[in-house]
């Protein structure tokens, strides 16, 4: 947060990466939104079985403990991914 706060400070705005412009073809750099959720979890798998995917509705509650070998993957009504699924 204070590093928001200085980059404003200065008029630098503050980059994140965007998964929609990622050129690699593996998950988790891969944009998995728009995928079914099965294509999103063997995407996932593929990359690490030991990980444990979670397919939810996009506007469910969760815990907010962090779980490194957890994915959770949020779908819309048409079982969409909605939002890029990442570690925790």
């Amino acid at each position: 947060m204070a590093e928001d706060a200085a980059a404003a400070a200065e008029g630098t705005e503050r980059r994140f990466a965007d998964p929609s412009e990622s050129t690699s073809s593996t998950w988790p750099d891969k944009n998995l939104v728009g995928m079914t959720a099965e294509e999103a979890r063997q995407e996932i798998n593929g990359v690490d079985p030991s990980l444990e995917v979670h397919v939810l509705p996009e506007d469910s509650m969760v815990t907010m403990d962090y779980v490194e070998t957890r994915v959770r993957i949020f779908v819309d009504t048409d079982g969409k991914v909605a939002s890029q699924p990442h570690n925790g």
